[in-house]
C-alpha cells in the first residue's frame, strides 16, 4: 500500500510540473525576453525569509547573482526594495530566489522584479505564519503556486479600512518662540468591498472618513502652553484614475473638509470648504524614485470667524514630492492668497529603518515653514523662517 501512495504522490507531482510547464510555454510568445514568477507557498511572514521560483531565459545563459525586485502595497501605496538572492536550479529555465519580507508588511502585496516589471507576483503575510522558506524546502517545486503575468491577479487588492492620510511628526525648534510641531493623521474606508451596503452599492467603496490634527506647542513660555491646534475632520470620496500596478499611478478625492482650532471668543478660528485633489505620481527608470504631484482646489462653504482668510490662504495649494520611499524624500507645499503673500513648507525625510510600511516607519524629519498661518489662529500673521528637526512616522 505504501508504494501505491508513493506512485500516486509522484504521478501527482508529474502532473502539476507538467501544469506548469505547459503554463510557461502558453505564455512564451507574449513574454518574449521577459520572466515569469511562481511560488510554492503564496503566504509569508513578515521579517522572515521567503521563496519564489523564477521562470525564463537567463541572460547569456547565467542567473544574476543578485535580482533587485520590490514589494508594491494596494491602493498605489509605496514601493519596499527587497533583494533576492539565488539558492539553486530547478531546472534549465527555473531559478530559485530567496529574499526577506519587510518585517512591518502585513495583508495582501505583490512582489516584482526591477529587470522584468512584467514578472509579478502577489503575497499574503501574516503575522502567525511559521517561517515559509522552511515549509518550501520541503515541498517538491511541482507544488509551485499559480503564475501570474502582466500585473493581473484574480482576486484584487483591497485598500486597508484603516490607514495614513497626512503626514505625521514630531519636529522641534523655530523661533519666536521656540516650539514643538507635530501632526497626527488618519483616514478610514467606510465600507469594504464584501459588505452588504458595498455589494448593493459598489460607488460607496471609495467613500473615505479623514482625520488630521497639528499642533504647536509654546516651548519658552513658563507655562508650555500649546499656542494653538487645528482639527481637519473629512468626508470625501476618492476615485482611482489609473491602476497602480502599471506603475504610475493617478488618484482623485473630492469631498467636504472642516478645519477649527475649537476655541471661542477674539481667537475663534474655523472654516468649512468643499475640496477636490489630485495625487499623481510619475516614477522614473529605476523604478524607486519618483515624482510627486499634488494640487487641492476649494471653495469656502463659511468661514465667518476669519473673513478675510481668502488674503493668505487663497483657493488652492500644490504639493510636490521628490524621492523614494526607502530613501530621501523632498515634499513641499506651496499657498498663495488673493493679497499676494502666502507660505511654504519644506519637509526633508530620510529613513532610519530599512523598510515601510505604506510610507510608515521611523525617519530623521528636518521642516522649514515661512510665510502665513502656520496654525489657523495666525492665519494673517507671519513669524519668519521656522526651522524644526526631528522624526516623521508617515511621511
Amino acid at each position: 500500500m505504501p508504494r501505491v501512495l508513493d506512485a500516486l504522490s509522484v504521478a501527482r507531482g508529474a502532473a502539476r510540473v507538467c501544469v506548469l510547464s505547459l503554463a510557461w510555454c502558453a505564455v512564451m510568445p507574449a513574454q518574449a525576453g521577459g520572466w515569469l514568477l511562481a511560488s510554492p507557498e503564496p503566504r509569508v511572514a513578515p521579517g522572515q525569509s521567503f521563496e519564489l521560483i523564477v521562470i525564463g531565459s537567463p541572460p547569456e545563459g547565467q542567473w544574476p547573482a543578485r535580482l533587485p525586485a520590490q514589494v508594491e502595497l494596494p491602493d498605489g501605496g509605496p514601493r519596499i526594495a527587497v533583494d533576492l538572492v539565488p539558492v539553486g536550479a530547478v531546472g534549465p529555465m527555473q531559478q530559485r530566489y530567496v529574499g526577506q519580507w519587510p518585517s512591518e508588511v502585513v495583508g495582501m502585496a505583490t512582489l516584482s522584479l526591477l529587470e522584468s516589471p512584467s514578472a509579478r507576483l502577489i503575497f499574503d503575510s501574516a503575522a502567525a505564519l511559521r517561517t515559509p522558506l522552511k515549509s518550501a524546502q520541503r515541498q517538491d517545486v511541482a507544488d509551485a503556486g499559480t503564475v501570474t503575468q502582466q500585473g493581473r491577479s484574480d482576486a484584487p487588492l483591497a485598500p486597508a479600512a484603516l490607514s495614513f492620510h497626512e503626514p505625521m511628526y514630531f519636529v522641534v525648534g523655530g523661533s519666536d518662540p521656540k516650539s514643538a510641531r507635530y501632526q497626527i493623521s488618519f483616514r478610514y474606508r467606510l465600507f469594504d468591498d464584501q459588505g452588504v451596503v458595498a455589494e448593493s452599492l459598489p460607488l460607496v467603496r471609495g467613500l473615505y472618513f479623514g482625520f488630521t490634527q497639528t499642533s504647536l506647542w509654546d516651548l519658552s513660555s513658563d507655562s508650555k502652553p500649546f499656542r494653538d491646534t487645528s482639527f481637519r475632520p473629512s468626508l470625501f470620496y476618492q476615485w482611482k484614475l489609473s491602476d497602480p500596478s502599471d506603475g504610475n499611478s493617478a488618484a482623485l478625492a473630492a469631498g467636504y473638509e472642516h478645519e477649527s482650532n475649537g476655541r471661542d471668543g477674539d481667537k475663534s478660528r474655523s472654516i468649512d470648504t468643499f475640496f477636490a485633489r489630485i495625487d499623481a505620481r510619475y516614477y522614473l527608470p529605476n523604478g524607486r524614485t519618483y515624482v510627486g504631484v499634488e494640487p487641492k482646489v476649494w471653495s469656502y462653504i463659511d468661514k465667518e470667524d476669519n473673513p478675510d482668510i481668502t488674503d493668505y490662504r487663497g483657493y488652492a495649494q500644490l504639493g510636490l514630492r521628490l524621492g523614494s520611499d526607502d530613501g530621501l524624500m523632498l515634499a513641499a507645499i506651496l499657498r498663495r492668497g488673493k493679497a499676494g503673500v502666502g507660505s511654504s513648507q519644506l519637509d526633508l525625510s530620510y529613513p532610519l529603518r530599512q523598510s515601510v510600511f505604506s510610507g510608515v516607519g521611523a525617519f530623521a524629519h528636518l521642516q522649514y515653514f515661512n510665510g502665513y498661518g502656520e496654525t489657523l489662529l495666525d492665519y494673517n500673521v507671519s513669524h519668519g523662517p521656522q526651522f524644526r528637526i526631528g522624526v516623521s512616522i508617515v511621511r
